[in-house]
Protein backbone atom coordinates (compact mmCIF):
# COMPACT_ATOMS: atom_id res chain seq x y z
CA UNK A 1 0.00 0.00 0.00
CA UNK A 2 1.33 3.42 -0.89
CA UNK A 3 0.47 6.44 1.13
CA UNK A 4 1.78 9.79 -0.05
CA UNK A 5 2.19 12.31 2.72
CA UNK A 6 2.14 16.00 1.98
CA UNK A 7 2.89 18.99 4.16
CA UNK A 8 3.53 17.36 7.53
CA UNK A 9 4.35 20.39 9.61
CA UNK A 10 6.06 19.73 12.86
CA UNK A 11 4.29 21.31 15.53
CA UNK A 12 3.53 17.76 16.76
CA UNK A 13 1.61 17.53 20.00
CA UNK A 14 3.89 14.60 20.51
CA UNK A 15 3.03 13.52 24.00
CA UNK A 16 -0.65 13.02 23.26
CA UNK A 17 -0.01 11.46 19.85
CA UNK A 18 2.40 8.89 21.26
CA UNK A 19 0.09 8.01 24.12
CA UNK A 20 -2.79 7.54 21.72
CA UNK A 21 -0.82 5.31 19.32
CA UNK A 22 1.37 3.52 21.84
CA UNK A 23 4.76 4.62 20.45
CA UNK A 24 7.70 5.94 22.42
CA UNK A 25 8.65 9.57 22.02
CA UNK A 26 12.13 10.06 20.53
CA UNK A 27 14.29 13.16 20.50
CA UNK A 28 12.01 15.62 22.28
CA UNK A 29 13.50 18.05 24.76
CA UNK A 30 10.65 17.57 27.18
CA UNK A 31 7.71 15.29 27.81
CA UNK A 32 5.11 18.01 27.50
CA UNK A 33 4.36 20.79 25.06
CA UNK A 34 4.97 20.97 21.34
CA UNK A 35 7.91 19.76 19.28
CA UNK A 36 8.75 22.64 16.93
CA UNK A 37 11.16 21.75 14.16
CA UNK A 38 9.79 23.51 11.08
CA UNK A 39 7.73 22.39 8.11
CA UNK A 40 8.55 20.27 5.08
CA UNK A 41 6.80 18.39 2.29
CA UNK A 42 8.32 14.97 1.66
CA UNK A 43 6.04 12.58 -0.27
CA UNK A 44 7.08 8.95 0.20
CA UNK A 45 5.78 5.40 0.23
CA UNK A 46 6.19 4.68 3.92
CA UNK A 47 3.29 3.50 6.05
CA UNK A 48 1.02 6.00 7.77
CA UNK A 49 2.13 4.79 11.19
CA UNK A 50 5.82 5.40 10.44
CA UNK A 51 5.33 8.87 8.95
CA UNK A 52 5.56 11.08 12.01
CA UNK A 53 8.87 9.48 13.03
CA UNK A 54 10.31 9.73 9.53
CA UNK A 55 9.32 13.36 9.06
CA UNK A 56 10.66 14.25 12.48
CA UNK A 57 13.93 12.55 11.52
CA UNK A 58 14.25 14.60 8.32
CA UNK A 59 13.51 17.83 10.17
CA UNK A 60 16.13 16.98 12.80
CA UNK A 61 18.57 16.05 10.04
CA UNK A 62 18.20 19.52 8.54
CA UNK A 63 19.11 21.00 11.95
CA UNK A 64 22.15 18.69 12.38
CA UNK A 65 20.53 17.01 15.39
CA UNK A 66 22.03 13.75 14.23
CA UNK A 67 21.55 11.59 17.31
CA UNK A 68 17.88 12.45 17.71
CA UNK A 69 17.30 12.09 13.96
CA UNK A 70 18.84 8.61 14.06
CA UNK A 71 16.42 7.56 16.80
CA UNK A 72 13.47 8.79 14.76
CA UNK A 73 14.55 6.98 11.60
CA UNK A 74 15.19 3.79 13.57
CA UNK A 75 11.71 3.99 15.04
CA UNK A 76 10.26 4.46 11.56
CA UNK A 77 12.07 1.35 10.27
CA UNK A 78 11.02 -0.63 13.36
CA UNK A 79 7.40 0.18 12.62
CA UNK A 80 7.79 -0.39 8.86
CA UNK A 81 10.75 -2.72 8.14
CA UNK A 82 10.27 -2.30 4.37
CA UNK A 83 10.45 1.53 4.53
CA UNK A 84 13.41 2.28 2.24
CA UNK A 85 13.78 5.95 3.14
CA UNK A 86 13.96 5.21 6.87
CA UNK A 87 17.27 3.39 6.24
CA UNK A 88 18.35 6.20 3.90
CA UNK A 89 17.77 8.68 6.74
CA UNK A 90 19.64 6.64 9.31
CA UNK A 91 22.63 6.37 6.97
CA UNK A 92 22.51 10.14 6.38
CA UNK A 93 22.98 10.79 10.11
CA UNK A 94 26.47 9.31 10.03
CA UNK A 95 27.92 11.89 7.62
CA UNK A 96 28.54 15.44 8.88
CA UNK A 97 30.08 16.82 5.73
CA UNK A 98 30.64 20.49 6.56
CA UNK A 99 32.00 19.55 9.99
CA UNK A 100 34.54 17.27 8.33
CA UNK A 101 33.19 14.20 10.15
CA UNK A 102 31.96 10.78 9.03
CA UNK A 103 31.40 7.35 10.54
CA UNK A 104 31.65 5.20 7.42
CA UNK A 105 31.28 1.90 9.23
CA UNK A 106 28.06 2.98 10.95
CA UNK A 107 26.65 4.39 7.71
CA UNK A 108 27.26 1.12 5.89
CA UNK A 109 25.77 -0.84 8.80
CA UNK A 110 22.60 1.26 8.64
CA UNK A 111 22.21 0.54 4.92
CA UNK A 112 22.98 -3.16 5.40
CA UNK A 113 19.90 -3.48 7.59
CA UNK A 114 17.80 -2.88 4.47
CA UNK A 115 19.80 -5.10 2.14
CA UNK A 116 23.20 -6.74 1.89
CA UNK A 117 24.28 -4.97 -1.32
CA UNK A 118 23.60 -1.71 -3.06
CA UNK A 119 21.83 -3.55 -5.87
CA UNK A 120 19.59 -5.41 -3.42
CA UNK A 121 18.71 -2.21 -1.59
CA UNK A 122 17.93 -0.37 -4.82
CA UNK A 123 15.68 -3.18 -6.01
CA UNK A 124 13.65 -3.03 -2.79
CA UNK A 125 12.93 0.72 -3.06
CA UNK A 126 9.38 0.98 -4.48
CA UNK A 127 9.71 4.12 -6.65
CA UNK A 128 12.32 5.62 -8.96
CA UNK A 129 12.55 8.71 -6.78
CA UNK A 130 13.27 6.65 -3.66
CA UNK A 131 15.83 4.58 -5.57
CA UNK A 132 17.61 7.84 -6.43
CA UNK A 133 17.61 8.91 -2.77
CA UNK A 134 19.29 5.60 -1.90
CA UNK A 135 21.72 6.05 -4.80
CA UNK A 136 22.73 9.42 -3.34
CA UNK A 137 23.44 8.22 0.19
CA UNK A 138 25.35 5.20 -1.17
CA UNK A 139 27.86 7.66 -2.65
CA UNK A 140 28.85 8.78 0.85
CA UNK A 141 30.20 5.36 1.75
CA UNK A 142 31.88 4.18 -1.46
CA UNK A 143 35.69 4.01 -1.44
CA UNK A 144 37.48 7.20 -2.47
CA UNK A 145 39.05 10.34 -1.11
CA UNK A 146 36.81 12.70 0.81
CA UNK A 147 36.92 15.08 -2.16
CA UNK A 148 35.77 12.31 -4.53
CA UNK A 149 33.05 11.21 -2.11
CA UNK A 150 31.74 14.76 -1.74
CA UNK A 151 31.65 15.31 -5.50
CA UNK A 152 29.84 12.02 -6.28
CA UNK A 153 27.33 12.64 -3.50
CA UNK A 154 26.60 16.18 -4.65
CA UNK A 155 26.26 15.07 -8.27
CA UNK A 156 23.76 12.39 -7.22
CA UNK A 157 21.53 14.90 -5.44
CA UNK A 158 21.92 17.28 -8.36
CA UNK A 159 20.66 14.58 -10.74
CA UNK A 160 17.77 13.81 -8.40
CA UNK A 161 16.82 17.50 -8.23
CA UNK A 162 16.79 17.78 -12.00
CA UNK A 163 14.69 14.64 -12.51
CA UNK A 164 12.20 15.74 -9.85
CA UNK A 165 12.26 19.56 -10.01
CA UNK A 166 9.36 19.92 -7.56
CA UNK A 167 11.12 17.88 -4.85
CA UNK A 168 12.01 20.49 -2.25
CA UNK A 169 13.89 18.02 -0.04
CA UNK A 170 16.14 16.94 -2.89
CA UNK A 171 16.95 20.61 -3.48
CA UNK A 172 17.68 21.19 0.19
CA UNK A 173 20.09 18.27 0.44
CA UNK A 174 21.64 19.30 -2.87
CA UNK A 175 22.28 22.79 -1.47
CA UNK A 176 23.93 21.30 1.61
CA UNK A 177 26.00 18.94 -0.52
CA UNK A 178 27.41 21.93 -2.41
CA UNK A 179 28.45 23.54 0.87
CA UNK A 180 30.17 20.27 1.73
CA UNK A 181 32.18 19.91 -1.49
CA UNK A 182 35.26 21.17 0.34
CA UNK A 183 34.45 19.68 3.75
CA UNK A 184 35.04 22.17 6.54
CA UNK A 185 36.94 24.53 4.22
CA UNK A 186 34.85 27.47 3.02
CA UNK A 187 34.63 28.06 -0.71
CA UNK A 188 32.76 31.29 -1.41
CA UNK A 189 31.73 30.33 -4.94
CA UNK A 190 30.27 27.02 -3.76
CA UNK A 191 28.60 28.66 -0.79
CA UNK A 192 26.86 31.19 -3.00
CA UNK A 193 25.68 28.38 -5.30
CA UNK A 194 24.24 26.60 -2.28
CA UNK A 195 22.63 29.82 -1.06
CA UNK A 196 20.93 30.37 -4.42
CA UNK A 197 19.23 26.98 -4.15
CA UNK A 198 18.28 27.52 -0.51
CA UNK A 199 16.78 30.90 -1.40
CA UNK A 200 14.39 29.23 -3.88
CA UNK A 201 13.21 26.90 -1.10
CA UNK A 202 12.79 29.81 1.31
CA UNK A 203 10.64 31.65 -1.24
CA UNK A 204 8.18 28.75 -1.24
CA UNK A 205 8.42 27.81 2.44
CA UNK A 206 9.88 30.29 4.94
CA UNK A 207 9.57 27.66 7.70
CA UNK A 208 11.80 25.09 6.00
CA UNK A 209 14.58 24.38 8.55
CA UNK A 210 17.07 23.31 5.91
CA UNK A 211 16.62 26.45 3.84
CA UNK A 212 17.07 28.67 6.91
CA UNK A 213 20.01 26.67 8.28
CA UNK A 214 21.92 26.43 5.02
CA UNK A 215 21.40 30.12 4.25
CA UNK A 216 23.04 31.02 7.57
CA UNK A 217 26.00 28.75 6.82
CA UNK A 218 26.31 30.06 3.28
CA UNK A 219 26.29 33.71 4.37
CA UNK A 220 28.59 33.19 7.37
CA UNK A 221 31.54 35.21 6.09
CA UNK A 222 32.60 38.85 6.49
CA UNK A 223 31.13 39.97 3.17
CA UNK A 224 27.80 38.14 3.06
CA UNK A 225 26.79 37.98 6.73
CA UNK A 226 24.15 40.77 6.52
CA UNK A 227 22.27 38.66 3.97
CA UNK A 228 21.81 36.00 6.64
CA UNK A 229 19.99 38.20 9.16
CA UNK A 230 16.54 37.34 7.78
CA UNK A 231 17.16 33.60 8.19
CA UNK A 232 18.77 34.17 11.58
CA UNK A 233 15.69 35.95 12.89
CA UNK A 234 13.49 33.02 11.87
CA UNK A 235 15.46 29.82 12.36
CA UNK A 236 15.65 29.68 16.15
CA UNK A 237 11.91 30.23 16.48
CA UNK A 238 10.87 27.95 13.59
CA UNK A 239 12.94 25.05 15.00
CA UNK A 240 12.96 25.94 18.67
CA UNK A 241 13.07 22.27 19.72
CA UNK A 242 16.53 21.82 18.17
CA UNK A 243 19.47 23.15 20.16
CA UNK A 244 21.62 23.65 17.06
CA UNK A 245 18.84 25.60 15.35
CA UNK A 246 18.60 27.93 18.35
CA UNK A 247 22.36 28.43 18.27
CA UNK A 248 22.86 29.01 14.54
CA UNK A 249 21.39 32.56 14.39
CA UNK A 250 24.21 33.70 16.66
CA UNK A 251 26.65 33.16 13.76
CA UNK A 252 25.01 36.13 12.08
CA UNK A 253 24.55 38.03 15.34
CA UNK A 254 28.30 37.71 16.02
CA UNK A 255 28.94 38.94 12.49
CA UNK A 256 26.97 42.08 13.17
CA UNK A 257 28.17 42.61 16.75
CA UNK A 258 24.66 41.98 18.11
CA UNK A 259 25.79 40.63 21.47
CA UNK A 260 22.47 40.76 23.30
CA UNK A 261 20.80 38.75 20.53
CA UNK A 262 23.67 36.27 20.59
CA UNK A 263 23.27 35.76 24.34
CA UNK A 264 19.52 35.16 23.97
CA UNK A 265 20.03 32.65 21.15
CA UNK A 266 22.73 30.68 22.94
CA UNK A 267 20.96 30.73 26.29
CA UNK A 268 18.01 28.99 24.65
CA UNK A 269 20.30 26.60 22.78
CA UNK A 270 22.22 25.64 25.90
CA UNK A 271 19.03 25.02 27.88
CA UNK A 272 17.60 22.76 25.18
CA UNK A 273 20.86 20.82 24.97
CA UNK A 274 21.23 20.42 28.72
CA UNK A 275 17.59 19.40 29.11
CA UNK A 276 18.42 16.61 26.66
CA UNK A 277 21.55 15.71 28.66
CA UNK A 278 24.10 16.70 26.02
CA UNK A 279 26.05 19.41 27.87
CA UNK A 280 25.47 22.34 25.55
CA UNK A 281 29.12 23.38 25.67
CA UNK A 282 29.15 24.86 22.17
CA UNK A 283 26.52 27.56 22.92
CA UNK A 284 28.04 27.91 26.40
CA UNK A 285 31.38 28.90 24.88
CA UNK A 286 29.71 31.40 22.57
CA UNK A 287 28.01 33.01 25.58
CA UNK A 288 31.33 33.09 27.43
CA UNK A 289 32.64 35.17 24.54
CA UNK A 290 29.55 37.38 24.20
CA UNK A 291 29.15 38.36 27.86
CA UNK A 292 32.50 40.22 28.12
CA UNK A 293 31.61 42.22 25.01
CA UNK A 294 28.72 43.55 27.12
CA UNK A 295 30.95 44.07 30.19
CA UNK A 296 29.10 41.24 31.95
CA UNK A 297 32.19 39.29 32.93
CA UNK A 298 30.74 37.74 36.09
CA UNK A 299 28.05 35.95 34.09
CA UNK A 300 30.75 34.46 31.89
CA UNK A 301 32.64 33.21 34.95
CA UNK A 302 29.49 31.45 36.19
CA UNK A 303 29.22 29.61 32.89
CA UNK A 304 32.86 28.58 33.13
CA UNK A 305 32.07 27.03 36.52
CA UNK A 306 29.35 24.92 34.88
CA UNK A 307 31.75 23.21 32.50
CA UNK A 308 34.47 22.93 35.17
CA UNK A 309 32.00 21.08 37.38
CA UNK A 310 30.73 18.87 34.56
CA UNK A 311 34.21 17.81 33.53
CA UNK A 312 34.91 16.27 36.92
CA UNK A 313 32.13 13.78 36.13
CA UNK A 314 32.64 13.31 32.38
CA UNK A 315 35.98 14.48 30.91
CA UNK A 316 34.89 13.82 27.33
CA UNK A 317 36.80 15.31 24.38
CA UNK A 318 33.76 17.57 23.81
CA UNK A 319 33.99 18.89 27.38
CA UNK A 320 37.77 19.21 27.47
CA UNK A 321 38.11 21.07 24.18
CA UNK A 322 35.38 23.51 25.19
CA UNK A 323 36.93 24.03 28.61
CA UNK A 324 40.25 24.93 26.95
CA UNK A 325 38.50 27.31 24.54
CA UNK A 326 36.44 28.92 27.30
CA UNK A 327 39.46 29.51 29.52
CA UNK A 328 41.42 30.95 26.60
CA UNK A 329 38.54 33.27 25.71
CA UNK A 330 38.20 34.60 29.24
CA UNK A 331 41.94 35.08 29.72
CA UNK A 332 41.99 37.31 26.64
CA UNK A 333 38.63 39.07 26.96
CA UNK A 334 38.87 39.89 30.68
CA UNK A 335 42.66 40.29 30.80
CA UNK A 336 43.11 37.59 33.40
CA UNK A 337 40.66 39.03 35.93
CA UNK A 338 38.76 35.77 36.31
CA UNK A 339 39.34 32.73 38.54
CA UNK A 340 42.80 31.25 39.00
CA UNK A 341 41.70 28.15 37.11
CA UNK A 342 41.94 30.08 33.83
CA UNK A 343 45.67 29.37 33.58
CA UNK A 344 45.37 25.70 34.54
CA UNK A 345 46.19 23.40 31.60
CA UNK A 346 43.48 21.13 30.19
CA UNK A 347 44.15 17.46 29.48
CA UNK A 348 44.55 17.03 25.70
CA UNK A 349 45.27 13.29 25.76
CA UNK A 350 43.64 11.33 22.97
CA UNK A 351 42.76 14.49 21.00
CA UNK A 352 44.66 15.16 17.77
CA UNK A 353 43.23 18.59 16.93
CA UNK A 354 45.71 21.40 17.62
CA UNK A 355 44.15 24.84 17.59
CA UNK A 356 41.97 24.44 20.68
CA UNK A 357 44.83 23.69 23.06
CA UNK A 358 47.31 25.89 21.19
CA UNK A 359 44.86 28.74 21.74
CA UNK A 360 44.87 28.11 25.47
CA UNK A 361 48.69 28.07 25.46
CA UNK A 362 48.63 31.41 23.64
CA UNK A 363 46.18 32.95 26.09
CA UNK A 364 48.14 31.74 29.14
CA UNK A 365 51.38 32.96 27.59
CA UNK A 366 49.92 36.41 26.89
CA UNK A 367 48.67 36.58 30.47
CA UNK A 368 52.18 35.88 31.73
CA UNK A 369 53.49 38.63 29.45
CA UNK A 370 50.89 40.96 30.95
CA UNK A 371 52.16 39.98 34.41
CA UNK A 372 55.76 40.62 33.23
CA UNK A 373 56.74 36.99 33.86
CA UNK A 374 58.60 36.42 30.61
CA UNK A 375 60.22 33.16 31.71
CA UNK A 376 56.77 31.62 32.22
CA UNK A 377 55.62 33.08 28.90
CA UNK A 378 58.58 31.48 27.13
CA UNK A 379 57.68 28.10 28.65
CA UNK A 380 54.22 28.45 27.15
CA UNK A 381 55.76 29.31 23.78
CA UNK A 382 57.75 26.07 23.94
CA UNK A 383 54.55 24.17 24.77
CA UNK A 384 52.69 25.83 21.92
CA UNK A 385 55.42 25.00 19.42
CA UNK A 386 55.59 21.43 20.70
CA UNK A 387 51.97 20.77 19.87
CA UNK A 388 52.51 21.10 16.14
CA UNK A 389 56.16 20.08 15.87
CA UNK A 390 56.56 17.41 13.21
CA UNK A 391 52.82 17.09 12.64
CA UNK A 392 51.18 17.06 9.24
CA UNK A 393 47.62 17.14 8.02
CA UNK A 394 46.08 13.76 8.79
CA UNK A 395 42.88 11.84 8.14
CA UNK A 396 41.62 8.97 10.27
CA UNK A 397 42.07 5.52 8.73
CA UNK A 398 39.67 3.84 11.15
CA UNK A 399 36.48 4.42 9.18
CA UNK A 400 35.58 7.21 11.59
CA UNK A 401 36.64 10.74 10.65
CA UNK A 402 36.26 13.07 13.65
CA UNK A 403 37.38 16.56 14.54
CA UNK A 404 39.09 14.97 17.56
CA UNK A 405 41.02 12.33 15.61
CA UNK A 406 42.42 14.39 12.76
CA UNK A 407 44.75 17.34 12.21
CA UNK A 408 43.52 19.80 9.60
CA UNK A 409 45.69 22.15 7.56
CA UNK A 410 43.81 25.06 9.11
CA UNK A 411 44.77 23.68 12.53
CA UNK A 412 48.44 23.73 11.58
CA UNK A 413 48.24 27.20 10.01
CA UNK A 414 46.37 28.65 13.00
CA UNK A 415 48.90 27.18 15.43
CA UNK A 416 51.70 28.82 13.43
CA UNK A 417 49.97 32.21 13.67
CA UNK A 418 49.55 31.75 17.43
CA UNK A 419 53.22 30.95 17.87
CA UNK A 420 54.15 34.23 16.16
CA UNK A 421 51.67 36.25 18.21
CA UNK A 422 53.09 34.97 21.49
CA UNK A 423 56.69 35.22 20.27
CA UNK A 424 56.14 38.83 19.21
CA UNK A 425 54.53 39.69 22.54
CA UNK A 426 57.54 38.29 24.41
CA UNK A 427 59.98 40.11 22.11
CA UNK A 428 58.13 43.39 22.56
CA UNK A 429 58.10 43.04 26.35
CA UNK A 430 61.85 42.25 26.24
CA UNK A 431 62.52 45.53 24.43
CA UNK A 432 62.83 44.26 20.84
CA UNK A 433 59.97 46.46 19.73
CA UNK A 434 60.53 46.93 16.01
CA UNK A 435 61.16 43.26 15.24
CA UNK A 436 58.23 42.29 17.46
CA UNK A 437 55.84 44.56 15.56
CA UNK A 438 57.04 43.20 12.22
CA UNK A 439 56.47 39.64 13.40
CA UNK A 440 53.01 40.54 14.74
CA UNK A 441 52.03 42.15 11.42
CA UNK A 442 53.19 39.02 9.56
CA UNK A 443 51.02 36.92 11.88
CA UNK A 444 48.02 39.16 11.20
CA UNK A 445 48.50 38.92 7.46
CA UNK A 446 48.68 35.13 7.80
CA UNK A 447 45.50 35.05 9.89
CA UNK A 448 43.68 36.97 7.16
CA UNK A 449 44.24 33.96 4.89
CA UNK A 450 42.81 31.38 7.27
CA UNK A 451 39.40 29.72 6.91
CA UNK A 452 36.89 32.02 8.53
CA UNK A 453 33.39 31.94 9.90
CA UNK A 454 31.89 34.02 12.66
CA UNK A 455 32.07 32.94 16.26
CA UNK A 456 34.56 33.14 19.12
CA UNK A 457 37.89 33.56 17.33
CA UNK A 458 39.81 30.32 16.72
CA UNK A 459 42.87 32.39 17.55
CA UNK A 460 41.66 33.79 20.88
CA UNK A 461 43.72 36.96 20.56
CA UNK A 462 42.93 38.36 17.09
CA UNK A 463 46.22 39.17 15.40
CA UNK A 464 45.34 42.69 14.23
CA UNK A 465 44.11 43.57 17.70
CA UNK A 466 47.45 42.38 19.07
CA UNK A 467 49.27 44.49 16.45
CA UNK A 468 47.19 47.51 17.41
CA UNK A 469 48.03 47.13 21.09
CA UNK A 470 51.76 46.88 20.35
CA UNK A 471 51.66 49.93 18.09
CA UNK A 472 49.64 51.89 20.62
CA UNK A 473 52.13 51.03 23.35
CA UNK A 474 54.91 52.17 21.00
CA UNK A 475 53.18 55.51 20.52
CA UNK A 476 52.35 54.88 16.85
CA UNK A 477 48.71 55.85 17.17
CA UNK A 478 47.75 56.28 13.52
CA UNK A 479 49.11 52.84 12.61
CA UNK A 480 47.46 51.40 15.71
CA UNK A 481 44.09 52.82 14.69
CA UNK A 482 44.38 51.14 11.28
CA UNK A 483 45.25 47.82 12.94
CA UNK A 484 42.21 48.01 15.22
CA UNK A 485 40.02 48.82 12.21
CA UNK A 486 41.37 45.70 10.52
CA UNK A 487 40.49 43.66 13.61
CA UNK A 488 36.96 45.06 13.64
CA UNK A 489 36.42 44.11 9.98
CA UNK A 490 36.96 40.48 10.90
CA UNK A 491 35.49 40.61 14.40
CA UNK A 492 32.88 43.41 14.48
CA UNK A 493 32.09 45.32 17.65
CA UNK A 494 34.75 43.63 19.80
CA UNK A 495 35.09 45.44 23.10
CA UNK A 496 38.90 45.35 23.22
CA UNK A 497 39.30 46.50 19.61
CA UNK A 498 36.74 49.26 20.13
CA UNK A 499 38.62 50.42 23.20
CA UNK A 500 41.93 50.28 21.34
CA UNK A 501 40.56 52.28 18.44
CA UNK A 502 39.17 54.90 20.81
CA UNK A 503 42.52 55.19 22.60
CA UNK A 504 44.32 55.44 19.26
CA UNK A 505 42.25 58.40 18.10
CA UNK A 506 42.28 60.49 21.29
Amino acid sequence: MKLYTHVLGLTFLFASICLAQGHATHGGSSTSGAIDLGEISFPNSGSAEAQKHFIEGVLLLHSFEYGRARQSFQEASRIAPDFALAYWGEAMTHDHRIWGEQNRDAGLAALAKFGRTQAERRAKAPTLREKLYLDAVEQLYIDGTQEEVARRYSNAFGDLSRQFPDDTEAKAFYALSILGLTGSVRDTENYMRGAAIAETIYEKNARHPGALHYLIHAYDDPTHAPLGLRAARLYGTVARSASHAQHMPSHIFFALGMWEDAVVANTASMKTARDAGTGGYHPLHWMIHAYPQLSRDEEAYKLLAVIEDDITKDPSPYARTHLAMSRATLLVETRGKGPASLIEPVDASGIAMLSTFAGHDLAIGLEYVRRKDLDAARRLLVSLRGRSAGKKRTESNTGVVSRYSTVSQNDLDAASVMENILDSAIQFAAGERDSAIKKAIAAAEAEDKLIFEYGPPTIPKPSWEHVGELLLDAGRKEEAANAFKNALKRYPNRRLSNEGLKNSTQ
